[in-house]
């Protein structure tokens, strides 16, 4: 039984080994699995979450392997459909000079996870879930934006919470236009949203944090984050805003970071939704106890996630690199030992 549902994308990241090579120089590449609700689900279950993948997988030899690498974990499987007609999805990764990664391009043809079907939901799952996590790739095309917004209703009919984060990828939408109004048009269908500097200038215009204070209200949002790389990571609701600084680490690459902070974020609000006082207060609805958690605690849950975030960072890929409740237990740990007196 799974306590959090991440719908969307399971893919094969292949990451070049030629630092500062280009995709059409790149001669050799090593084979991860990725897909941000999948990063996200295997972070969540690294720290001990119940979770479930909803979404579609070739059932080729990648897609079978996708599968096994979610299992290993003991994410449910339950709704990850294996389909005969769809090939994996592969994206392709390149090695900048500074050993920092950038998504160079992705496959587009007969994808997978575009064949999501509101038929692949099972209603009985999600009358048992918590939350929902999704990002904007499922929004697409159909049928996988039909299937998205079915999940999202299914959601708000089993008092669930909904987590979104756009992650925006341009290479994969008709048109930076097309991209920028369905986020913009799907904001409303969240309880939590998490962007980064970049897409806050992509939907406002501006890297201005004030600019999220205002994307939080014209959306109705109960809190907005603005993840700020190694900075750590500003939250407003309706108390106002904050930023909760983040962890100096030897980065290695950010691959995965912002999906494992969505994992943080999740895991740290669980245990306030599933508070039968709580939910007492909030006359039994989640969406209102989120909407009445206060700023300070907030920032606690995002201090947290901000740590595996930057833990995610010291390691290659994303999966292999997302950590587990003692890493972060540890990580932190040493922080508080070395911090300056």
């Amino acid at each position: 039984m799974a306590d959090v549902l991440c719908l969307g994308e399971i893919l094969v990241d292949w990451v070049s080994t030629q630092v500062g090579a280009e995709l059409d120089e790149a001669a050799t590449f090593t084979k991860a699995a990725g897909g941000a609700p999948a990063n996200t689900a295997v972070g969540l279950a690294r720290q001990g979450v119940a979770t479930g993948f909803i979404g579609r997988v070739s059932d080729d030899e990648f897609g079978k392997w996708l599968k096994a690498v979610l299992e290993r974990d003991g994410i449910s499987t339950a709704l990850t459909i294996s389909d005969p007609e769809a090939q994996t999805r592969m994206a392709y990764v390149v090695t900048t000079k500074t050993g920092d990664r950038k998504l160079a391009e992705f496959t587009k043809v007969a994808c997978a996870d575009v064949r999501l079907q509101e038929k692949d939901l099972d209603a009985a799952e999600f009358a048992r879930a918590k939350v929902l996590h999704f990002g904007s790739i499922s929004l697409i095309a159909s049928p996988a934006r039909e299937a998205t917004e079915k999940a999202v209703k299914l959601s708000r009919e089993n008092n669930m919470v909904v987590s979104y984060d756009p992650n925006v990828r341009l290479g994969l939408w008709p048109s930076a236009q097309a991209c920028k109004d369905a986020i913009l048009g799907t904001l409303k269908w969240a309880d939590i949203v998490k962007i980064n500097e970049d897409e806050l200038e992509f939907l406002t215009g501006s890297r201005d944090l004030q600019k999220a204070d205002e994307l939080r209200k014209a959306h109705d949002l109960p809190f907005l984050i603005i993840t700020l790389d190694s900075r750590g990571a500003y939250v407003t609701n309706k108390e106002g805003g904050r930023v909760v600084p983040g962890f100096q680490v030897k980065l290695v690459e950010a691959t995965g970071a912002g999906d494992g902070f969505n994992s943080g974020v999740i895991t740290g609000l669980m245990p306030l939704i599933t508070d039968e006082e709580r939910l007492k207060k909030a006359s039994g609805k989640r969406r209102q106890l989120i909407e009445q958690i206060d700023l300070s605690t907030l920032c606690q849950i995002i201090a947290r996630a901000n740590a595996i975030g930057a833990l995610t960072c010291t390691r290659a890929g994303a999966i292999p690199a997302l950590p587990t409740t003692a890493e972060i237990d540890s990580f932190l740990s040493e922080m508080i030992a070395n911090a300056p007196a």
